[in-house]
């Protein structure tokens, strides 16, 4: 557990001396007063996805313990995500894996959610992802792979997350990558 805690805060650490004039951005679950911009926790958001609208470029988003298993967003093809991250900001969970979790809907199908979609240059660490799935429709790369993590670029970093649970129907995976075409080799992905 001091490992995963040190790892947590090297890598919140080291992001925040990177982004020196980044906001710090709140999310708690059980928040019982959500108001934007969401920069303490007595005004957190109730949802990550909240925060991260409310984010721009280069901002962190700390969460705080709970499963987030509510709301989603299209963000390419017709696949839901149940966080999608847009832009390049830091999504971080403040006590790790063991205690965050983001939940999509295992339905294979049109039902289907997958836990989160991540853009170039972003970074989601310390979360369980689980219980995401992939379409059983539309385009192979952007619907069908990916039901726990889709990142469009290999310069997206999940670090210190559970991935698992999830379901896919094309590509054999629950954590794809893709520059809209596949690379012509496997990316390098740091747990």
């Amino acid at each position: 557990m001091m490992t995963k805690l040190r790892v947590l805060t090297i890598t919140t650490s080291f992001l925040i001396a990177l982004n020196a004039g980044a906001t710090v951005r709140y999310v708690d679950v059980t928040s019982a007063s959500p108001a934007p911009p969401y920069t303490n926790w007595a005004t957190a958001a109730s949802s990550i996805q909240d925060a991260v609208d409310a984010a721009s470029n280069g901002d962190q988003i700390l969460v705080t313990n709970g499963v987030y298993q509510t709301g989603g967003r299209v963000v390419y093809g017709a696949m839901t995500n149940r966080l999608a991250v847009s832009k390049p900001v830091a999504v971080v969970s403040v006590n790790g894996p063991a205690v965050t979790a983001i939940q999509g809907n295992s339905s294979t199908g049109t039902n289907a959610v997958r836990c989160v979609s991540l853009v170039r240059d972003s970074l989601l660490a310390g979360f369980t992802l689980t219980g995401g799935a992939a379409r059983t429709d539309g385009d192979s790369d952007l619907d069908q792979t990916g039901g726990g993590v889709w990142c469009d670029s290999t310069t997206v970093l999940v670090s210190n997350c559970v991935i698992t649970g999830n379901s896919f129907v094309s590509g054999g995976r629950s954590l794809t990558t893709s520059e809209h075409t596949r690379p012509s080799s496997a990316p390098s992905f740091r747990y």
